[in-house]
């Protein structure tokens, strides 16, 4: 399984970054949050296997 991780930041989070964690709670897909890592531009940032996807979309994640 990948390894998830969601900005939560305060670009981040309103910009998407939440809508993304409801959706990974809700199929219950496992995952990790963090505060900004000054990529705040590229919002909602999201790294899957530790690679960043900037701007993420649902689609970003397979969901």
């Amino acid at each position: 399984m990948a390894k998830i991780e969601v900005c939560l930041g305060q670009n981040c989070k309103p910009y998407g970054g939440q809508d993304l964690v409801d959706v990974l709670k809700e199929k219950g897909i496992p995952f990790t949050t963090f505060e900004c890592r000054s990529l705040c531009t590229y919002a909602p940032v999201v790294f899957v296997d530790d690679k960043a996807k900037l701007k993420a979309t649902r689609d970003d994640l397979c969901l």
